[in-house]
């Protein structure tokens, strides 16, 4: 051992990645070590491979291996996901995205490959490596612990590491060794902590046609899932994954032989890796395959004493989000870290076993916070993508095309928080990135855990949106063939004999007509008047429409958003005029709250809607739809009725281009005035605020008792607001039945996600430190429905949680 080392020595059992890394680590660290892997070959073919992220590659770059690393790969530029039947899911630039912001790409290489390059990068410490030293067993003393191997030799050291995998021979050994210090409890948890709920065939082939270097490919299907990356020159790393019958407890866990690969693929061989290459393709070319159970476990005790495991051996997740062999150099690096203030810290390098453990406590709850958190992402990732049940189905083919930049945060949420070795200084590559990493690894980093909570707590608009697919699409199948026959007579005659050409133009911008024509005509029925009862209705609808719409661009002006943010509500705003706000609603509602969590918005003034914008609106929604809406319905003839609808339809662009210059307007004339401190410019924009939504409650409310009073005499609340579960099931026998029951479905669904969206607002605020009485909640939102209509309520809901963040703020400064 040279001089400059400690005296304390380390034996790792285990030439693995996270055991030749630690070596690594711990020669930057100048603690002695010796590797004993079990195997005759420290880098073996056995059709593995590994992508390496960002938190992985930075503690290669550390140790100069980077490089090496690089020269191997072809960095990942494009991800796909695909269904079973090849229809597409998502197409993202997510890894350029990643590197950008991390400093490095993401990459796949052979496993193989990467034991060698950090066998031969230890160089003349090479000899600290030896093969065929299978451990048998191990002797913890209070002074050493010494291991044993199969060919008789021993090894002597301060502290054994196990970096020998899922099937650990150290960890069985430190079992034991908690049973005889009286462990016995926490020994058999720790036994009969793994479980296998799928199992993978992974594989390496040689360049396929129509697999292009640098694209990543996901199937996503119902029990199975398959993960394509292609790496340097077209070279096919590929995973394919099943739910196998049952969740298999660790004693119980099946292993695959070679002669089982065939007969498990052969169903599957068609399955579209893209739409034009099956996995028969990548099959045939297979340099090499691997059959494995897939284990799942975050053990609770890693070290005990002299005795630590790393890698799989204490942290062992399905390899879906590509995190575990980073994660395991990460641990190794930590590891090293928290040793060196052991052996290199100011004091006396100690040996003694309760310093030992005590740091390595610290240690392992430090880890253990973080790969809770990654090992459920992976957990949640596996079964998302095997369609595992209604949630996952939700999540992997609704609600992912709209998630692209949450899984992106959530990626780069994990790479920030990564451990780094504290001796060696960071790479260029490391700190020029657009997005630091954190300096501590224990600092606590919940933005990706926080994200994917949101987005799980989104499940009810997918079901919103789902219900409204079935309800009104079945309607507006059912309607079409009356429509077309209509646009064939070319008229529309009215009860009080009006007579409408339905090919007169309205816009006179052809792209214009042939958009909102069909639109238009589905609301003659109820604006004429030829549907008495509808009319009731879509009176109280479209005015109802006023406060969703407003509410939606209010949520756009609040000072922690730009611009953009407006991009949001105004394409969700033309979509529902286009296709029906019952199934926008509910994407716009499960965006909001992805995109806007109330931590973001409870710091300064970032919560506030200046004076401005809400006045400014405020003025816009009175002209650009107010006007407009109740010209549908009192102007004398169906033909101007018909072309003030042309222009409502118009108002998702309508009222935002009338604010504009509005805003320029009312801000001058706010900003004449003496500006106010703080406190009062909170309280007057509160104030403009309260005249928003205190105007949008007062005119749907108003409407609504207005629709009630004047409804026929023959019809009762439930037949003119509510269609029944299964109303879309009934025969359209008109037009306007068909059209009647679709609107009273739009206004049932759309309103629903809204109070849904409100349900989840409120419990921020619950979280957040907010007193309220759910009971009293509850019984307001369904007296103020009965009473003032679902507009009313939704703003007045929505107003109710202004007052409350507002009073949350104030307190808290």
């Amino acid at each position: 051992m040279a001089d400059s080392e400690s005296r304390f020595r380390v034996v790792i059992v285990g030439g693995s990645i996270a055991g030749l890394t630690l070596a690594h680590c711990l020669l930057r660290n100048n603690i002695d070590f010796i590797v004993l892997e079990s195997h005759a070959d420290i880098a073996p073919q056995v059709g593995a491979s590994i992508g390496i992220l960002p938190n992985g590659a930075r503690i290669l770059d550390q140790l100069g291996l980077y490089d090496d690393v690089l020269s191997e790969v072809e960095p990942l530029t494009r991800n796909f996901t695909w269904t079973d039947d090849a229809k597409p899911i998502t197409d993202t630039v997510a890894p350029l995205i990643i590197y950008e912001r991390h400093g490095y790409p993401v990459a796949f290489l052979d496993r193989q490959i990467l034991l060698s390059i950090l066998y031969e990068g230890l160089g003349d410490k090479r000899h600290r490596v030896l093969v065929n030293k299978k451990v048998t067993e191990i002797e913890h003393t209070t002074e050493k612990v010494m291991v044993r191997c199969a060919d008789q030799s021993v090894y002597e050291g301060d502290l054994v590491v196990g970096a020998d995998g899922v099937r650990s021979t150290v960890r069985r050994q430190m079992w034991q060794y908690m049973e005889s210090r009286g462990m016995e409890h926490e020994a058999l948890k720790e036994k009969n902590l793994m479980t296998s709920e799928y199992n993978c065939v992974f594989g390496i082939s040689s360049a396929t046609p129509g697999l292009r270097p640098g694209h990543g490919h996901r199937t996503f299907a119902g029990g199975y899932s398959i993960l394509t990356i292609i790496g340097k020159e077209g070279r096919v790393y590929w995973f394919f994954f099943t739910k196998m019958d049952q969740t298999y407890p660790a004693s119980q866990i099946p292993r695959f032989s070679q002669d089982e690969i065939d007969s498990h693929l052969a169903p599957y061989l068609q399955k579209p890796i893209t739409p034009d290459v099956p996995l028969s393709e990548i099959n045939k070319r297979a340099i090499v395959r691997t059959f494995v159970s897939l284990e799942e476990a975050v053990y609770n005790h890693w070290c005990v004493d002299r005795y630590v495991c790393i890698g799989d051996s204490a942290h062992k997740m399905t390899p879906n989000l590509g995190q575990g062999g980073n994660s395991a150099i990460e641990s190794a690096a930590s590891l090293a870290n928290s040793l060196s203030t052991l052996v290199n810290g100011p004091t006396k390098p100690t040996t003694d076993v309760r310093d030992i453990h005590e740091c390595l406590q610290v240690w392992q709850n430090i880890r253990q916070k973080r790969l809770d958190h990654i090992s459920q992402s992976a957990y949640h990732l596996t079964r998302i993508e095997a369609l595992a049940g209604l949630k996952e189905k939700i999540i992997g083919l609704y609600l992912l095309p709209y998630l692209s930049q949450y899984l992106v945060d959530q990626t780069s949420a994990t790479i920030v928080g990564a451990a780094k070795i504290d001796r060696i200084p960071l790479p260029p590559k490391s700190l020029a990135c657009t997005m630091p990493y954190l300096d501590d690894e224990s600092s606590v980093f919940k933005q990706g855990n926080e994200v994917l909570k949101r987005a799980i707590s989104t499940v009810p608009f997918a079901c919103c949106y789902a219900a409204a697919q079935k309800t009104m699409g079945t309607l507006i199948t059912q309607t079409v063939p009356f429509m077309v026959s209509l646009f064939a007579e070319g008229v529309w005659s009215a009860t009080n004999g009006e007579v409408l050409n339905l090919s007169k133009p309205l816009y006179h911008m052809s792209f214009l007509d042939k958009l909102f024509l069909p639109a238009i005509t589905c609301f003659l029925p109820s604006i004429s008047g030829s549907d008495p009862q509808s009319r009731t209705q879509m009176l109280s609808f479209m005015a109802d429409i006023g406060p969703i719409y407003g509410i939606w661009l209010l949520e756009s002006y609040r000072k922690a958003h730009s611009w953009y943010e407006l991009i949001l509500p105004i394409g969700a705003g033309i979509a529902s005029q286009l296709k029906g706000i019952g199934k926008f609603a509910p994407i716009y509602y499960a965006l909001e709250h992805i995109r806007s969590p109330l931590s973001s918005l409870l710091s300064g003034a970032k919560h506030q809607i200046t004076q401005e914008a809400s006045s400014s609106l405020l003025i816009a929604m009175l002209t650009g739809y107010y006007l407009p809406t109740f010209a549908n319905f009192v102007t004398p003839t169906v033909e101007s009725r018909r072309n003030y609808n042309a222009i409502w339809q118009l108002f998702p662009v309508v009222v935002p281009l009338l604010q504009a210059p509005l805003h320029r307007l009312v801000k001058r004339a706010f900003g004449s005035k003496k500006k106010p401190q703080q406190k009062e410019d909170r309280k007057e924009n509160m104030r403009y605020v309260r005249y928003a939504y205190g105007s949008f409650a007062l005119i749907s409310g108003l409407t609504f008792l207005h629709a009630r009073c004047t409804a026929p005499a023959h019809t009762s609340f439930t037949s003119a607001f509510l269609p029944g579960l299964r109303g879309h099931l009934a025969p359209v026998t008109s037009f306007a039945d068909g059209i009647a029951r679709f609107l009273q479905y739009d206004e049932v669904i759309s309103m629903a996600s809204g109070f849904m969206w409100l349900a989840l607002k409120f419990k921020e605020l619950k979280d957040a430190g907010a007193s309220f009485s759910w009971l009293k909640a509850v019984g307001g939102l369904v007296g103020t429905t009965v009473t003032l209509g679902p507009g009313a309520t939704f703003a007045l809901g929505w107003g109710w949680r202004e007052e409350m963040m507002h009073r949350l703020v104030r307190d808290k400064q």
